[in-house]
């Protein structure tokens, strides 16, 4: 009798559980759209097996150049380190990871037909959490990760990393939304005596690229000398981030970014009476974004001027230690090692941030988190003002009137 080599019974293996998934599939109660979609994953599945075996030459426990893999220390270590470790590996407290799990464990991604053959959630949201707090080569953090938590270096950490993704993306309206109407109220009031009728600061800042993109490498090459993605947010008081606007090349000025974003064409209804946006001088001075005198100012006295830059200064630079905290707790945003080969590779490294961004607000809800703005250094600090507006038109008369009227108010009231 022939004997059946271990790569060939794997195979036939997999025919077989081919087999038996389309007949529970074609049994089962799902709609016919339902059916389709989980139909072809059941064939890419099986593809991707036969494709593999192709390239295996044994079908041995241990193949060459494979990660050796232990369980020993998610089951043994891991429930043992203490707090200050914890956090240094996965960004975030215990009890905000377990706030976590309890968010996204009833997701459908974690719970169809093929989920029994994915790790489990709790190792599959450690290795995301760890991948982005974690900064370095791509290679080496990879290599990390796999011997660190016993997995393949080869797809397997991609395919946690778009699972958790997707999981997370679908909560994010609870987590990164405008202040509605009653709340923007509610901001106004707490921070009146700070500048009055402000509800957040808005800036941009530069996500580092670590290579080159091979689309268009000229429109990420931006003033900084460096190829970078632009974003831009908004924050409130408690560095929350209420708005988002990502997917810009970094030669893109910020001015430009805000003029195509939603604060702008649908200025009237998300802000009401005189709320307003504080702003460096990248931006045009109007009745919803107020910003510093430049140095080259006549209006009022030098003094007052001064006096208003200094007040204004001190709060709108929340918005920089909101970027500054971002990148310090998940360091893979000080130089993004994606490479922007193509449109879905730049929607990935959006859904990269504003996971990260998702995260930050959570982190900040559970108050269980802090890091020192004192510890983060001038490098970590989202922008800076520029002195070079995108077109000369830098403000209206009625965002000057309103300006003047803030630093009437202003004085009076101290």
């Amino acid at each position: 009798m022939v004997r059946l080599s271990e790569k060939l019974k794997l195979k036939r293996l997999y025919k077989d559980i081919l087999v038996n998934d389309l007949l529970m599939l074609e049994i089962s109660d799902e709609n016919d759209e339902n059916k389709k979609r989980k139909e072809d994953e059941i064939w890419e599945d099986f593809t991707f097996a036969m494709v593999a075996f192709t390239e295996i030459r044994y079908g041995c426990d241990f193949f060459h150049h494979s990660v050796p893999k232990s369980h020993q220390f998610l089951q043994d270590v891991w429930p043992a380190l203490d707090e200050g470790r914890f956090r240094t590996i996965t960004r975030v407290s215990r009890s905000t990871s377990q706030v976590l799990y309890d968010l996204i464990k009833d997701d459908e991604i974690f719970n169809g037909p093929r989920s029994c053959k994915q790790f489990s959630l709790e190792t599959q949201l450690l290795v995301v959490l760890y991948r982005l707090g974690s900064s370095g080569e791509h290679p080496l953090t990879i290599s990390k990760i796999a011997s660190l938590f016993g997995v393949s270096d080869g797809g397997a950490i991609q395919n946690m990393t778009n699972r958790i993704f997707e999981a997370i993306l679908r909560v994010r309206q609870q987590f990164v939304y405008w202040p509605d109407s009653a709340e923007r109220q509610s901001l106004v009031a707490e921070t009146f005596d700070e500048l009055p009728h402000c509800i957040g600061y808005v800036d941009g800042t530069e996500i580092k690229l670590a290579e080159k993109p091979l689309d268009d490498p000229e429109a990420y090459f931006s003033k900084k000398h460096v190829y970078s993605l632009k974003a831009q947010a908004v924050c409130d008081y408690k560095l929350r981030i209420r708005h988002l606007v990502l997917g810009f090349p970094g030669s893109v000025h910020d001015a430009r970014i805000y003029n195509n974003c939603s604060l702008v064409t649908q200025a009237s209804s998300l802000f009401t009476g005189a709320q307003w946006l504080a702003g460096d001088i990248a931006y045009k001075l109007t009745s919803t974004v107020i910003t510093p005198f430049r140095s080259t100012s006549t209006e009022i006295t030098s003094h007052q001027r001064n006096a208003f830059n200094r007040q204004f200064s001190q709060y709108r630079i929340r918005i920089e230690h909101c970027y500054g905290i971002l990148k310090e707790r998940f360091n893979s945003l000080k130089e993004l090692r994606v490479t922007i080969r193509n449109v879905e590779l730049v929607k990935f490294a959006c859904r990269w941030i504003l996971v990260c961004a998702i995260l930050h607000n959570i982190v900040i809800q559970q108050k269980y988190d802090n890091i020192d703005i004192t510890d983060i250094t001038e490098g970590d600090i989202g922008g800076e003002d520029e002195e070079g507006p995108e077109t000369p038109n830098w403000s209206s008369s009625e965002g000057e009137a309103k300006r003047r009227a803030i630093l009437t108010f202003m004085h009076a009231s101290h």
